[in-house]
């Protein structure tokens, strides 16, 4: 009774939010306009296509995962000109890769012989580790290399991945979500029911040891007190880590905790006024955060995770805070750059489902039931049976 009353609670709060209105942005679903709109973005993004820098690549050397995720996808739509770009920086990531330890560091300023660095974070792993699962064998062994760092370096065995090599031991949503998200890919793709045990299991912990009544998913210390607002990355990527547990096993438990973390985005991080969705949400214990700033590409995310869900339960309700994060920031798609793909990914969405198929697990199909023979009749000549 408690978790249908904070549902109704929170859509009711959706259903008043302030509609957005901007050019090229439909309110209402509308296919011919969705697919429109994705084409323009996706075309901002292959314009900033570089091949001496090495493809989608910003100008400090780091790859734009979502960039390389939208060449993938629209490769598979029958966009050769995209996949080849795609699977071209996809190889080129292989720069990256720590071929002692396993594993990526963030850019080539990370491999600097003056200045090394060996950051090498959960989040743009597993980010990486989704791109090589979408294109297998592009990048050579990049696969085994990345699985290997993970169930050496960032799996924690109660539970959980870390943030990184020799980052915090706490549980942050964010890194798991992602993690999570990765994880269940490669379960599905190799149909590995160890990974779908730990990929729950791991669900399971970070529901249990972050959720808070109040603010949803937050970070704790070691000693379980809150360490800071609840972020909208946290709730963005554990959303979907749970929407890619149902997605690929079916487990209505999945659904309904991706379901709560929606609604708790669009009723306590979007901004009614400007459009889109803040950074965090505090109550009085951290003072209030209204002015929170909308970070571009977080919010790119957070409206692909809201639509994704609005299309598995098929609530229009839902989906219109995505439509209105689109129309809020719809200025700011003026021109070639990397940080729009999120975006394209985003209204792609609307009308393509890219999670993760559903899986048998290793079970084979049944065979179909065979129908009983039927014996043959016996030839009989002049009365006489032979």
């Amino acid at each position: 009774m408690k978790t249908a009353a904070v549902s109704m609670f929170l859509l009711a709060a959706l259903a008043a939010a302030v509609p957005a209105r901007a050019q090229g942005v439909s309110m209402v679903p509308d296919s011919a306009a969705d697919h429109a709109l994705y084409e323009r973005l996706s075309g901002l993004v292959m314009a900033s296509f570089d091949s001496l820098r090495g493809g989608f690549v910003r100008r400090d050397g780091t790859p734009s995962e979502a960039a390389i995720e939208l060449a993938l996808l629209r490769g598979r739509d029958g966009d050769s000109l995209a996949a080849r770009r795609g699977r071209y920086t996809l190889a080129w990531t292989r720069a990256l890769l720590d071929t002692v330890g396993g594993g990526y560091v963030n850019s080539l300023k990370d491999r600097d012989p003056a200045h090394p660095r060996f950051e090498k974070l959960t989040s743009f792993n597993a980010r990486r580790l989704e791109l090589l699962l979408l294109a297998p064998g592009t990048a050579g062994d990049a696969e085994k290399r990345v699985v290997d760092y993970f169930e050496r370096v960032l799996v924690e065995p109660r539970g959980g991945f870390l943030t990184g090599q020799g980052g915090s031991q706490d549980l942050e949503p964010e890194a798991n979500g992602l993690a999570l998200q990765a994880w269940w890919r490669l379960g599905v793709s190799d149909a590995d029911s160890t990974r779908r045990a730990f990929a729950w299991k791991s669900g399971e912990q970070v529901w249990n040891v972050c959720r808070d009544a109040e603010f949803g998913l937050v970070r704790k210390d070691t000693w379980g007190k809150i360490r800071e607002p609840s972020l909208l990355a946290d709730q963005v990527e554990m959303g979907r880590a749970y929407l890619f547990a149902w997605r690929a096993t079916g487990r209505d438990t999945d659904l309904v905790r991706a379901r709560e973390l929606a609604l708790l985005v669009c009723a306590r991080f979007e901004d009614g006024a400007r459009g889109g969705f803040r950074n965090e949400f505090a109550g009085e214990r951290f003072g209030k955060s209204r002015r929170s700033p909308r970070p571009f590409e977080d919010n790119a995310r957070a409206a692909r995770f809201v639509m994704e869900l609005a299309n598995a339960t098929n609530e229009p309700v839902i989906a219109g805070a995505a439509r209105r994060t689109w129309a809020a920031f719809a200025r700011q798609w003026d021109k070639p750059r990397l940080d729009v793909a999120e975006w394209a990914l985003a209204v792609r969405a609307s009308f393509a489902d890219d999670t993760p198929p559903r899986s048998r697990w290793g079970v084979p199909e049944p065979k179909p039931a065979s129908k009983p023979a039927v014996p043959a009749k016996k030839k009989t000549v002049k009365g006489k049976r032979r």
